[in-house]
């Protein structure tokens, strides 16, 4: 893919090892790494990707205390001062609220990062299984349905992480619209004035850093699970396209054959073999699914339960907020963080969803392509692939929820609910 020309390419080659794979890299080859390249470049670049090396290498030892001062400043600091905040206003519900989900978001997403921790080996054999060899590109139409898949799956990392960090950036100048009163979150530790010098503008700093590092950890976790199943997605989409017209792929790799001097059978042998590379196609993806599902289902669950929680706590503290004409800026940064909240679990069930429409649309295609040309014992064959496709496949969150659009409207009216409740408790 010519991202940048040609000429610009051969002159920034110093800067590859400091970018993301392929955004110098050509994408000819359509490496599968291409798909997770900038989620893997920002866990590296915040020491939460798995360490390669051997315990007795020095840079081993080295990605560990980095590691380890980049969880101190972005995960344990912030959390031991939100706790004190809380403590400090058990009776205010407005401060407990808005205290809270803050709090609970940034901790979820820890606890995204210690699940996928724990699963390296289910995560890495993920990575590996997308360069089986069914997963390989054959055609040109091919081609081009994978490099949109891939785009597809960069696209929706940048731009999550990017509008996350805007976000962020908002709380960032929330402190001069309020006379440096507060800081962008709200933090108290025993025996410091943190609205008083040194403290403060050393706060301020450490703000500054955390909490964007914090949206594009969360943002990585997030968009990497959505770009599994888009991965999924496309090779359903292949899948589609050889079922409607295996009789024509089949003549190709039969012209193909002749013109290597190849081993050359009839027309019905490759259509024969055509139509059971699909059904090999098929169980592929099925079996990368369940691999999906067993990888990140556990985190996905824990995930949607909190966002309904957050949810709810921030239209808690939206009401809180007394006179706010005079805290524009708060008001301002809670609606775009409530919007970040929403389109956090609406990729995750819109992408879902795509996977079920997708999945169910093959029973279809298989019927739409030359099946009746066929001999009887390969038509059955089509004819239980049709029924297999019957039931979709889908990622589920914990056994508990499925991704999908109708998941999604109810974790809308589940927070609307407990919404409401507390709401009518507050009155």
């Amino acid at each position: 893919m010519k991202i940048l020309p040609q000429l610009s390419r051969r002159k920034l080659s110093i800067l590859k090892r400091y970018l993301p794979y392929g955004v110098l890299e050509s994408w000819d080859d359509l490496n599968p790494r291409l798909y997770h390249a900038i989620h893997i470049y920002w866990l590296k670049f915040y020491g939460m990707w798995y360490n390669k090396y051997s315990p007795k290498c020095l840079y081993f030892w080295l990605q560990i205390i980095y590691t380890v001062i980049v969880l101190w400043l972005v995960c344990l600091l912030p959390a031991i001062g939100e706790i004190g905040y809380l403590l400090k206003r058990q009776y205010n519900v407005g401060e407990i609220a808005e205290g809270l989900y803050l709090f609970l978001s940034e901790m979820y997403t820890y606890f995204k990062v210690a699940v996928f921790w724990l699963n390296k080996r289910k995560i890495l054999r993920l990575l590996k299984y997308l360069h089986c060899k069914e997963f390989k590109p054959d055609e040109q139409e091919h081609r081009e349905i994978l490099r949109d898949s891939i785009k597809t799956s960069r696209f929706v990392m940048t731009s999550y992480a990017t509008m996350c960090v805007g976000a962020v950036s908002v709380a960032m100048i929330m402190p001069l619209a309020e006379n440096f009163e507060i800081l962008p979150t709200n933090v108290e530790y025993t025996y410091i004035n943190v609205k008083k010098a040194p403290a403060y503008p050393i706060l301020y700093l450490h703000h500054v850093y955390y909490k964007p590092a914090t949206c594009i950890i969360d943002g990585v976790m997030d968009t990497m699970l959505a770009a599994f199943v888009v991965c999924a997605i496309g090779q359903i989409k292949i899948l589609s396209f050889n079922l409607r017209n295996f009789e024509e792929i089949a003549m190709r790799r039969r012209k193909k054959a002749i013109a290597e001097r190849q081993f050359v059978g009839n027309h019905d042998f490759y259509l024969k073999l055509v139509v059971k590379k699909c059904i090999q196609h098929y169980n592929s993806i099925i079996r990368y699914v369940s691999m999906i599902e067993s990888a990140f289902s556990l985190a996905s669950a824990l995930q949607f339960m909190l966002s309904v929680m957050v949810l709810c706590l921030v239209g808690v503290r939206f009401l809180s907020i007394e006179n706010p004409r005079c805290h524009p800026i708060q008001i301002v940064w809670m609606a775009i963080y409530l919007a970040c909240m929403l389109i956090e679990v609406f990729i995750l069930c819109w992408f879902g969803n795509e996977l079920i429409l997708k999945s169910l649309e093959l029973s279809m295609a298989a019927y739409e392509g030359p099946w009746m040309k066929l001999d009887p014992k390969t038509t059955m064959l089509i004819i239980v692939f049709m029924e297999r496709c019957k039931r979709p496949l889908r990622v589920t969150a914990g056994k508990i929820f499925t991704l999908s659009l109708d998941t999604y409207t109810n974790l809308i009216n589940w927070s609307y609910k407990a919404f409401a409740v507390i709401r009518n408790m507050k009155k």
